[in-house]
């Protein structure tokens, strides 16, 4: 059955080719890949990464055809229509799947909607060049989701053009399988909201501009049907929900991870620049910038030179994502283990008798607080160990049919067996490597008439997580196992050649090579593909 679509768009293809190019309404792309890894295990990095969630990266040869279509139903000033449908058929047909299905539409040129499952991020540009955002990117295979919004920058009346602004809401489901292990902590079904707002200076050469972006998971069905409860405007807010109840009911309802993101344009001569700083958060500790805890970041530049056909764009980029608002626990803990929710607790004196037998008189919350922190806490402020794109509610964190939505130099549990198979891992949450740092580039241009190049590598030195660290997230003994003491290092490149003949216009041919070394593993992986596409 999954497979149905794709010999569908071969069929289309054969059939419209010889006359759809009077026909501007409709795009057909037909593409055929087949890649090797020298690594049994494991593809290498650029690959598989920010490829739309295409290829296996554990499957060691693999063959696949992608074939697309789309089709402008109408196009005029009030609505504009369009759908979408593409499919992936690999050699071992029952894994061949689905890859997009959409409807979107844009009302009186300014309000977007979009559902269904799309190829398309609206945050996130040029992933081919770069490490990948921190949310929302290229990473994996498009999530079903209802979305409405300005997607495209649009100026704001009455202010003389100075600004332009652009923002969307999102609500998705992750269909995917996520109850394989065995986990308590998994959840199927699992609901996704996103929104995202962004505002920019819109005169003169330098145009700034802040964007916030913001994710939640909510809902879901634990294995044994047990329905995880929602309270949507709980999660939209970030406050506690006693619907939801457990850690949620003081903290804040569903899993939150997201980013700010500060830059600027400007244009000269040379070329187009972008330059930007973006800032991953999991909770409060590290989306309240002003308190000066979030120690992670990205900072890139992004050029479009003009005028010039061997270097065309340039990526430059360093990351750091391995503070986490710091090493002290996430919340405090009774000498059981059990987790002290402070705003519960309405007489600090007789907690501190009955549970460490010490008697105070008329203890304040500061008091009470300093005292936690500097005997359970190592002089730590709590709020630490952010521990990005894991959840202890969901233990799938942020995966989508395995790979990462978030950046994609994390490693799964899955990848992280892959390459260190005698290592056991605690396994609690999905993530077992998201403490990282490094710096990127990446280049493409033009080496003489229809034969164009891309070249990028990353530079990645991994931490591992805090929950594997120590023996656990909300503990200070230390795993003496722990794989990636004192950081491991890890290169990634790849170099993709596409050559396209003017006499053949419809006709593209690919190949790239990627190599992967370091502390982790070694991978030599070559790929070679045809692209047909009819206009």
């Amino acid at each position: 059955m999954k497979y149905r679509l794709i010999i569908i768009l071969l069929m289309l293809y054969c059939l419209f080719s010889m006359n759809l190019r009077a026909q501007q309404k409709i795009n057909i792309n037909v593409e055929s890949q087949f890649l090797t890894s020298s690594n049994k295990n494991i593809q290498p990095h650029y690959q598989y990464s920010n490829n739309w969630g295409i290829i296996d990266p554990f499957e060691q040869t693999q063959g696949l055809v992608l074939g697309s279509f789309k089709y402008n139903i109408t196009t005029n000033k009030r609505i504009e229509l369009l759908i979408g449908t593409s499919g992936v058929f690999k050699n071992k047909t029952e894994e061949s799947f689905l890859q997009e299905s959409y409807l979107n539409a844009k009302f009186f040129n300014l309000i977007d909607l979009s559902i269904g499952k799309q190829a398309w991020s609206p945050i996130s540009t040029h992933e081919d060049l770069m490490v990948g955002t921190f949310m929302r990117n290229a990473n994996v295979r498009p999530v079903p989701r209802a979305q409405i919004g300005i997607f495209d920058y649009k100026v704001v009346p009455f202010f003389n053009q100075l600004f332009a602004i652009k923002g969307g809401l999102s609500h998705g489901l992750l269909n995917d399988n996520r109850l394989d292990g065995g986990r308590s902590n998994a959840a199927r079904n699992v609901q996704i909201h996103e929104k995202w707002v962004y505002l920019k200076w819109n005169k003169n050469k330098y145009q700034p501009y802040i964007g916030l972006f913001h994710a939640a998971l909510l809902g879901g069905e634990r294995a044994n049907g047990e329905k995880i409860p929602v309270d949507y405007w709980a999660t939209f807010f970030g406050q506690p929900s006693e619907k939801v109840g457990g850690g949620d009911a003081t903290n804040v309802a569903g899993g939150h991870d997201g980013f700010w993101d500060f830059g600027f344009s400007y244009q000269n001569k040379l070329g187009k620049f972008q330059f930007y700083i973006q800032k991953p958060f999991a909770d409060r500790t590290g989306l309240k910038l002003y308190r000066f805890r979030n120690h992670d970041y990205k900072i890139g530049m992004f050029a479009d030179i003009f005028n010039l056909k061997f270097i065309k764009n340039v990526s430059v980029e360093l990351f750091k994502t391995n503070f986490q608002a710091g090493g002290g626990l996430p919340d405090p803990i009774d000498p059981d283990g059990n987790i002290i929710f402070i705003k519960g607790i309405k007489d600090y004196d007789a907690f501190m008798m009955n549970t460490y037998g010490i008697e105070t008189h008329g203890w304040t919350d500061e008091e009470f607080e300093d005292y936690l922190m500097e005997n359970w806490n190592r002089g730590n402020r709590y709020g630490e160990r952010d521990d990005y794109n894991n959840n202890g509610m969901y233990y799938n964190g942020w995966t989508y049919f395995g790979q990462p939505m978030g950046m994609p130099l994390y490693h799964t549990y899955y990848l992280a067996k892959a390459y260190a198979q005698e290592w056991e891992p605690n396994n609690s949450v999905i993530f077992v490597n998201n403490r990282v740092k490094g710096f990127h580039i990446g280049i493409d241009g033009t080496i003489f008439d229809g034969f164009n190049y891309l070249f990028k590598s990353t530079y990645s030195k991994n931490y591992g997580s805090y929950g594997e660290e120590y023996i656990r997230r909300y503990s200070w003994e230390k795993d003496p196992e722990f794989y990636y003491r004192g950081g491991k290092s890890q290169w990634y490149s790849n170099l993709s050649l596409s050559y396209h003949n003017k006499n053949l216009e419809n006709l593209n041919l690919k190949t790239s090579i990627s190599y992967d070394s370091g502390d982790l593993y070694d991978a030599f992986g070559i790929m070679f593909g045809i692209v047909v596409q009819v206009k």
